[in-house]
């Protein structure tokens, strides 16, 4: 199981990527301090935290694309996507992932998950107009809301094949979808029930429940020693 030896998992996650810990905790800081993670003044800090979470190579050549937003790279293209998410899950930007009514909301994470993740000349991923941005797209959502989007990349998704039987692949490109997104959210709340939330959030109190539960996927999928 993914919430198999937690806090060890935790405590391993935390010795390796002090690097990923330290601005992400800087982004939720200033997300609380900016109270509205929409606004124009959130956008740099989901950048710097994309950049640190290893999407650097997908967001263009240099800070000026992936920083200013008159450049029309990276930067423009993130503020017409983040406006264009805005409707479909402005109402859940104080919900916790425990709490959240996944199949309520299916809808509207999944038409989010798509416009972020979107391939063609207004895609997110600056390699090519045919390039999806799937696991950036899951960043993004989760550095707007930390305590409801779960992060899912290619350690997360081995971690949800094994424990979940979620259908993704074994290869590099292991089958993102928005519908994949959708039932990992909700593999990841029956987990944090079953564990018992209480408990779940004792882990790492100061951190948002759905990055304690992204630091566990990291763990399970990328090695063995705790699982």
């Amino acid at each position: 199981m993914i919430t198999t030896n937690a806090h060890e998992k935790v405590r391993y996650f935390n010795k390796l990527g002090l690097h990923y810990n330290l601005v992400a905790d800087a982004v939720y800081k200033t997300r609380e301090l900016l109270g509205d993670p929409f606004s124009l003044e959130y956008m740099p800090y989901i950048t710097a935290g994309l950049v640190s979470f290893d999407m650097s190579r997908m967001m263009g050549i240099d800070a000026k694309s992936r920083y200013d937003r008159e450049a029309g790279g990276f930067a423009t293209l993130l503020e017409k996507k983040i406006e264009a998410i805005k409707p479909y899950i402005s109402h859940l930007v104080n919900s916790r992932l425990d709490k959240l009514d996944i199949q309520a909301e299916k809808e509207n994470i999944k038409t989010a998950y798509i416009i972020l993740s979107s391939a063609g000349k207004d895609g997110l991923n600056q390699r090519g107009d045919n390039i999806h941005f799937h696991v950036g797209a899951t960043k993004i959502l989760h550095f707007i809301n930390p305590y409801a989007f779960i992060i899912i990349d290619s350690n997360a998704s081995r971690a949800f094949k094994k424990a979940h039987n979620v259908g993704f692949l074994n290869t590099t490109q292991p089958g993102y979808t928005g519908d994949r997104y959708v039932e990992c959210m909700e593999c990841a709340k029956r987990d944090i029930l079953d564990y018992g939330v209480d408990d779940f959030i004792a882990i790492e109190k100061e951190t948002p429940i759905a990055r304690i539960y992204d630091k566990l996927t990291f763990v399970t999928g990328s090695q063995n020693r705790f699982n």
